[in-house]
């Protein structure tokens, strides 16, 4: 990807050095740190009209995982385990700490992971399109959905096929995924880091990987981990969430206000996966409104 970065994203550029990559992220303002977690196929962009609805409330800071975005792209295996050093290797890099968490898609899966092993540095979990209790099975997917995920974990030439060959995740799951139109630039703009056909090999791994029906064994482990955690700890937490959605429909909506406690949750109006793209200003005033009443912004100077 070039670092050209897209005329709507402007918040200035930064990189951090973690084990011998550049991992991009954006970064406005002080205070406590809120870091935004994206997923596939997707980068810090996702959150570009969220962020402006935050200022004030701390050091916004969104990152790119590695390999994606404007991140390098070193020659690893790109599997979970690796997802988990680098996004470590980033909260040393930039000494975060009093984090307060905004994730969606995989960026959820590894900063509820990230909480769960880190407790002591968390002030509270913002969420949307997260993933929670782990899919039962193929079933619970509509029938296009379950083909997609079928298929691509039925051998690694479907996989390479549909992510590589065909881009499927960026030009047909994401804006499929959004109820609005994505203008020209703003799908140009996540296309952009994917412009080289074996770069997107890398896109390979988190459908491989979603947990459905307890696979893979090493994934469900981890999720049910930190979904029983989820389930104990009073970190204040806020469910965002969308109609229809995807991930977290309605009915999940009431089972979670059950399953987790000192959980708020937001309804923003109409979305289905990549809700930002739709309701990016009702997502961020949520996330304000849930700081100011749970005292999440005071500035703590060191």
């Amino acid at each position: 990807m070039t670092t050209q970065k897209p005329a709507d994203f402007p918040y200035p550029s930064h990189f951090a050095d973690v084990l011998g990559s550049r991992m991009h992220y954006v970064e406005h303002g002080n205070g406590d740190p809120l870091l935004f977690l994206h997923g596939q196929p997707t980068w810090s962009y996702l959150w570009r009209k969220v962020l402006p609805e935050l200022e004030g409330k701390g050091r916004l800071i969104a990152v790119d995982l590695i390999g994606y975005g404007m991140s390098d792209k070193p020659d690893i295996p790109y599997d979970i385990d690796d997802h988990i050093r680098y996004l470590d290797g980033f909260i040393e890099a930039l000494g975060l700490d009093r984090i307060t968490i905004v994730c969606h898609d995989w960026g959820s899966f590894f900063g509820f992971h990230y909480a769960h092993r880190h407790p002591e540095r968390i002030k509270g979990l913002a969420f949307m399109e997260a993933m929670l209790n782990p899919i039962p099975g193929y079933d619970a997917f509509d029938p296009q959905t379950r083909a997609f995920f079928q298929t691509l974990r039925s051998s690694q030439a479907n996989a390479e096929r549909m992510m590589m060959d065909e881009n499927q995740f960026v030009e047909n799951i994401l804006p499929a995924m959004i109820c609005r139109p994505l203008e020209r630039q703003e799908l140009d703009a996540y296309r952009a880091p994917w412009t080289d056909r074996q770069s997107r090999r890398i896109l390979c791994t988190f459908p491989q990987n979603l947990c459905i029906g307890k696979e893979p064994a090493s994934v469900y482990r981890m999720q049910t981990a930190y979904i029983e955690w989820l389930g104990q700890t009073d970190l204040p937490k806020l469910l965002i969430h969308a109609e229809p959605g995807f991930l977290i429909p309605a009915p999940a909506v009431d089972q979670y206000r059950q399953q987790l406690p000192n959980l708020e949750t937001a309804f923003v109006g109409s979305g289905l996966h990549y809700i930002q793209e739709d309701q990016p200003q009702k997502i961020g005033q949520a996330i304000a409104q849930w700081m100011d009443r749970c005292g999440l912004h005071h500035h703590h100077h060191h």
